[in-house]
């Protein structure tokens, strides 16, 4: 960005001397019409010729430069900004997300953003070139004539008054607008991520009839803005046209009385519309300045997010990598509701903590506190004996790996999507997480085995093809902690147990929590902690909860007594 700055001001400062050119042709022009050709100077006509060639030759060569620069240095300043928005999105937390949905992010990272390279490549330097030859234009037509330059400054401040008129009309339009097209597009994102729903329960009519709605909403603002600028815009223009005809019949009398020069009176008529020309820019500027303005109040809070959660100033690493997990007093509050209440358990090295627990207990809550997706509201949670506070965050989620039900696959390779963690990891271990996973036969089968491309979002894999993908992912990390969120609800039961069985070899080192609906899940596990209402209701292995008259035990008589 500092290495464009430079160029951008010098452009800035080539565009303010350009206008200059005009005065210059102009004068050229007047001696040519009042010396060479009305005074017969004929022997000066090569020479003036000549250098109102060159002044234009000079200009546009400087024009031309001007355009690539500028170009050049909107395009570099607006990979610098989307550079720094997708760094920020990167660092944001879950709150961020829920506040900021992905067809909001997209608009802004698109169609915002294009206003303001446009800001840069033509809005800015236009308002320089106008004032400038504004300026210009007056002191030279002061040095000309000044009564009728003065009858021409008389006519300016009404264009300054509609232009602000416009200005306070227009802009709310163009505030709805943006957010007309954000909402326009999170329908067309939704529709398409959630095609298949769509398609399955036959919805189309219903999914268009939305997308028009949005749709015509978005076209009537933009009529209504388009008409409120026309309106101002077309007296503008008669202005201006006013202006011309003031110059050319006041310049007309004073060329028939001798008070003027032919060639004044001709530089009088072109150079009002020179005089006009910005004014009536400005007009069109002006509303420019409305869609930039809303464009950049949309990105301002995006670039500068700040999120809540944080690494440390000082984080801390501990001296152990054994994979312990301790929560301590946990409760969690959100958005003033209580989520978790006092929940305290801890997870050994190489153990296997299960939990369950109705919809809604609060169960990828304690997942996510892990993580630091939240922080705690009361209470800690160890990790190796250090609180995951003062961890830096890229390492204390490098030391645990996750596999959720809400199956996520990128549009990439099957091998690039189980060594997506860990990029360096060999072909022997990729093989041997997709076997550990019972997704090697499947794999060997595609049309390019480990080099098949999947479709977005794992179009094309069934859902427990897509589990096991997700699963072989997180197990290819070989973290000291390893989180499965109901990652086996969509397999049998026979492959969930096979699975299990090379978990438990793969991953003997590592600390297991399960979330888990289905007992043969959660059977087997060293703990298994029962959560009801954000509250540890049971605790205890397998055998242990049977005994209670507990919600362990009547899922198991509902799933195996029937």
């Amino acid at each position: 960005m500092k290495g464009v700055l430079i160029p951008f001001i010098m452009s800035l400062v080539l565009r303010a001397i350009l206008p200059l050119g005009t005065v210059l042709q102009s004068e050229v022009t007047k001696n040519i019409i009042d010396r060479g050709l009305v005074g017969q100077q004929f022997d000066i006509l090569p020479g003036l010729i000549a250098v109102l060639l060159a002044v234009q030759f000079v200009r546009s060569v400087a024009s031309y430069i001007l355009r690539i620069v500028l170009h050049n240095t909107s395009q570099t300043m607006l990979f610098g900004v989307r550079k720094h928005l997708y760094e920020t999105i990167q660092k944001q937390d879950t709150e961020f997300f829920r506040k900021y949905p992905t067809g909001e992010l997209m608009s802004r990272m698109s169609s915002d953003l294009d206003w303001m390279r446009y800001s840069v490549s033509f809005f800015l330097p236009n308002i320089i070139d106008s004032l400038v030859t504004f300026i210009s234009t007056l002191v030279y037509l002061l040095y000309i004539n000044v009564p009728i330059t003065i009858i021409l400054l008389l006519c300016t401040p009404p264009i300054f008054i509609l232009t602000r008129a416009m200005s306070t009309k227009v802009r709310p339009f163009y505030q709805k607008m943006r957010q007309k097209m954000a909402d326009l597009n999170m329908v067309v994102q939704e529709n398409i991520a959630g095609n298949r729903v769509v398609k399955a329960f036959a919805t189309e009519d219903f999914e268009t009839r939305k997308f028009d709605k949005e749709n015509e909403a978005l076209k009537e603002l933009q009529i209504n803005a388009t008409n409120r600028f026309i309106l101002f815009r077309t007296p503008i223009d008669f202005i201006a046209t006013f202006m011309a005809a003031v110059a050319l019949v006041g310049g007309g009398f004073m060329a028939i009385n001798g008070d003027i020069t032919i060639g004044s009176l001709s530089i009088l008529i072109s150079l009002s519309w020179s005089l006009s020309g910005p004014l009536r820019t400005l007009g069109r500027l002006i509303n420019d300045y409305q869609k930039i303005q809303t464009a950049t109040d949309r990105i301002e809070p995006i670039y500068y997010a700040e999120p809540k959660i944080v690494s440390p100033e000082h984080p801390v690493s501990p001296e152990r990598n054994d994979g312990k997990v301790v929560f301590e007093n946990v409760s969690l509050v959100l958005e003033g509701r209580k989520i978790l209440d006092n929940i305290s358990f801890s997870a050994e090295k190489g153990q296997t903590v299960a939990i369950m627990g109705p919809t809604g207990s609060g169960k990828t809550f304690l997942t996510n506190l892990l993580l630091r997706l939240y922080d705690v509201t009361e209470g800690r949670i160890l990790l190796d004996g250090v609180d995951v506070r003062d961890y830096d965050l890229r390492e204390l989620r490098r030391k645990i790996a996750v596999s959720t039900q809400d199956v996520f696959l990128f549009s990439e390779t099957i091998e690039g999507n189980i060594c997506y963690g860990v990029p360096d990891i060999s072909v022997d271990d990729v093989v041997a997480a997709a076997k550990t996973v019972e997704a090697y036969d499947f794999i060997v089968h595609t049309s390019d085995g480990f080099d098949t491309i999947i479709g977005e979002r794992g179009v094309g894999l069934s859902g427990g093809q897509k589990q096991r993908l997700a699963l072989a992912r997180a197990i290819a990390v070989k973290a000291p902690v390893l989180i499965l969120d109901d990652t086996t609800s969509a397999l049998d039961m026979e492959t969930e147990h096979d699975i299990r069985e090379h978990l438990r070899e793969y991953c003997k080192e590592a600390t297991q929590l399960i979330i888990a609906q289905r007992i043969s899940s959660v059977s087997f596990a060293d703990k298994i902690i029962v959560l009801e209402n954000g509250k540890i209701s049971e605790q205890g292995t397998h055998d242990e909860l049977l005994k209670n008259n507990g919600y362990y035990r009547q899922i198991y008589e509902l799933q195996y007594n029937d």
